[in-house]
């Protein structure tokens, strides 16, 4: 006899389960799913609480089941009526996963938008980011408004998400596209005025030359802009961007450099995807955005909601790591004999080696067993949750890859991570040396870390190297910078260097198998810090971001009287200079809709405040450097005061010399390093063509009159000749001496830098 089910559901409540722990009960899942854990329990228990808020941030620790979380609270929203329902990943990689942990958990998905299913609420639309926000998304691009409706969204792996997004609203064209060559032509003159030698190298397409559009000639010039862009708006490098940047043009910056060109707003028009700021419900769930202005900026979320996250109680959720600086345990071991353990540790056990870049991964080549880049991610991935691969290199990439149990037990991140589009360059060279450069590099280095412990039974060995790398998390306010969890177990690092404390490589060795081998004293031990870490604050924003993200969206409906109120609100509570000049041009940028003269004056306290921004019309005077005023030796002296111990002067020097590498790509970290290495001899030390636009990359007064007139051609092929090009910008720089300083100085051209054992 066959049953009508339909008859057992009577005296049943005709609603289906909300709670989305319910929800999971109800699901015909995998054995593997018994029950959700204790932090996913606590996630989902507080999140069905606040629902009915747009927009939800959920941080768990790496690995602590993100996924399931987000699938449930999808399926409780479908449950609720919420429909249709999506779940963004970063990449179309992850989004299989999620395809995969949804079939295990009885969720039913699709990746067709144009699925029944999914448009009656049957299923969850799977799909990476790029499906969603591009300039013709299938969703619905500016006025065209919604052409498919969401209710409810995932943003998975959200700072992962961050690059794709503003990507999309970048529009990038490389040197012989027509509207590279009649733009730079365009705006020649107002370049020549910033730096004379920087549009040389822009025109040499010089790999490390960059150069902004002062924001009075952008702005002024937008009808030509406008009408360049608009007549080859089908090209295959306009017709993408065109649709999400056509409304903000005036707002946005165009840079040029190494014969590429990029124009992009510094916020997110985010809304011109109208069905995702349409959604009823946003969810974003993140492992370690401890920036989280950046919802704020990229995705336009509400600062009320986005200060109040939704976390797990306590932080045992995260795996096992030991991880250590071994330059900081002794600055005398090299690279070279890391490079060696990690070979001999990759015999029997995956290794993952994270490099910022194809050049780095060049070192590695000689003892990898496989090269991964965004190519060939997904396969080389696989290969190392099989089974054993050896030792493997993950190009840029920091975020977006799962390496759970024996698939990594030793990661090593080699250098800090590295700004590659054009516009990135312009700011992080803007905020150098501020806390929000800092808690950038932080945010990219614990993503990075992350990559080996997918669950709180997982463990991995972390090393972190590069002098650079080192010196940064030797600071203090670093450090303080990373979550609760990894905080402490960088301070348990901490205590296992104290013990070792210039011990040689060999001896660091049998300490690292204590993770790998899952010693129970060093298992307590590691446990036991990360269940005892202090909660810490809930989220981190900066101030200005919400004002700025207020201007902004002022500015696009000509509201700049607005704008430049709130930018300004921004600048009072800054009080680091640098990023107080970071935002005071900004400031002139809106102000030039308002009042052009008073725009330049506010560019001119900019520039004072922070050299490396534009420089007005007017310019800016150039102080000159004066003889030095105490010996060399009490100038030098005093620089190392700041040093507390010896080997914190180790670490610095390190990273110094670390930046005297040779290559085109370094560029302006070898000339920053030049000028550093200068007030560290006692020298004073300038950089006049970086803070002026004219001069020599470098000048120091070394004494009594005596300068050197420095051009630091780091990236310079030619050896042993020299090239003529060089030459004649050396005999600038001479001619620039000549006519600024008066006959008495005496001075030495030196045309090469170069660092040498």
């Amino acid at each position: 006899m066959v049953l009508d089910f339909g008859k057992l559901q009577t005296g049943l409540a005709a609603n289906k389960q909300l709670d989305p722990r319910k929800v999971f009960t109800t699901l015909n899942r995998a054995a593997r799913f018994k029950r959700p854990s204790d932090e996913q329990a606590d996630v989902l228990d507080a999140w069905f609480k606040r629902r009915a808020r747009r927009n939800n941030t959920i941080k768990m620790n790496t690995g602590s089941g993100k996924t399931l979380v987000g699938l449930l609270a999808l399926q409780s929203s479908l449950n609720e009526g919420l429909a249709p329902a999506v779940y963004i990943s970063p990449d179309t990689y992850l989004a299989e996963q999620v395809i995969a942990e949804a079939a295990d958990l009885g969720v039913a998905t699709t990746q067709d938008e144009k699925d029944p299913a999914f448009v009656s609420g049957r299923a969850i639309l799977v799909v990476n980011v790029y499906k969603l926000v591009n300039g013709r998304s299938v969703f619905g691009v500016g006025k065209q408004g919604i052409k498919i409706p969401i209710s409810a969204i995932v943003i998975d792996d959200a700072h992962a998400c961050l690059t794709t997004v503003a990507d999309q609203f970048s529009l990038k064209l490389k040197a012989g596209h027509p509207v590279y060559d009649a733009l730079l032509a365009l705006f020649r003159d107002e370049l020549q005025q910033q730096s004379p030698p920087g549009v040389l190298d822009v025109e040499a397409q010089d790999p490390h030359s960059i150069m902004l559009v002062p924001f009075w000639a952008w702005k002024d010039r937008q009808t030509e802009v406008v009408k360049l862009l608009h007549a080859h708006r089908e090209d295959d490098a306009v017709k993408w961007p065109w649709p999400l940047l056509q409304e903000v043009l005036p707002l946005c910056q165009c840079i040029f450099g190494g014969g590429r060109l990029e124009i992009a707003p510094r916020l997110l028009p985010i809304d011109t995807i109208p069905a995702f700021t349409g959604a009823a419900r946003r969810i974003y769930m993140t492992a370690t955005l401890a920036d989280d202005g950046v919802l704020i900026s990229h995705f336009q979320a509400d600062p009320n909601e986005v200060t109040d996250p939704i976390r797990p109680k306590g932080g045992g959720d995260i795996g096992d790591r030991m991880i250590l600086a071994p330059q900081e345990v002794n600055p005398d071991i090299t690279v070279g004999e890391i490079k060696a353990l990690a070979a001999e540790i990759a015999e029997t056990r995956n290794v993952a080696v994270i490099v910022p870049s194809a050049k780095r991964a060049e070192y590695w080549a000689d003892v990898a067993d496989q090269t991964l880049d965004r190519n060939n991610i997904g396969d080389g991935v696989e290969k190392m949750k099989v089974g054993h691969v050896g030792l493997s290199v993950l190009i840029n990439k920091y975020d977006g890859v799962d390496l759970p149990g024996k698939a990594c037990e030793l990661l090593i991140l080699d250098g800090l991570p590295e700004v590659y589009g054009l516009a990135e360059r312009i700011e992080m060279a803007a905020i150098e040396g501020t806390e929000l450069q800092l808690l950038r590099q932080v945010q990219r280095i614990e993503q990075g870390m992350g990559r080996g412990v997918r669950s709180s039974e997982d463990h991995c060995v972390v090393l972190l190297l590069g002098a650079k790398l080192t010196q940064r998390l030797h600071m203090s306010s670093a450090r303080e910078k990373f979550t609760p969890a990894t905080q402490a177990q960088l301070n348990l690092g901490r205590q296992v260097t104290e013990q070792v404390r210039d011990k040689p490589l060999a001896e660091l060795k049998p300490v690292l198998d204590l993770c790998l081998e899952r010693d129970a004293k060093w298992v307590a031990a590691s446990r036991s810090a990360v269940v005892n870490a202090p909660e810490g604050p809930p989220s981190h924003i900066d101030p200005a971001v919400i004002k700025l993200r207020e201007a902004f969206d002022s500015a696009r409906v000509q509201q700049f009287d607005v704008a430049c109120d709130r930018v300004q609100d921004a600048v009072n509570v800054t009080t680091d200079k640098r990023a107080k000049g970071h935002l005071l041009q900004q400031l002139g940028e809106y102000m030039h809709h308002v009042d052009q003269a008073r725009a330049q004056e506010i560019q001119l306290s900019a520039v004072k405040a922070n050299s490396r921004l534009t420089k007005p019309i007017a310019g800016v005077s150039y102080a000159k450097l004066a003889p030095l005023a105490q010996s060399q030796a009490a100038r030098a002296a005093k620089f190392m005061e700041k040093f507390l111990e010896a080997n914190d002067l180790l670490i610095w020097v390190n990273g110094l010399l670390e930046d005297f590498s040779w290559g085109e790509e370094g560029s302006k970290r070898f000339e920053t390093a030049v000028r550093d290495l200068g007030a560290f001899l006692g020298f004073a030390s300038q950089r006049p063509e970086d803070e002026t636009g004219r001069g020599p990359d470098n000048l120091w007064a070394v004494g009594g009159l005596r300068y050197l007139v420095i051009e630091c051609k780091s990236g310079a092929t030619s050896a042993p000749a020299i090239s003529k090009a060089d030459c004649n910008q050396l005999i600038g720089s001479m001619s620039w001496f000549n006519t600024t300083y008066d006959a008495s100085p005496i001075y030495s051209p030196a045309l090469r830098m170069e660092m040498g054992a």
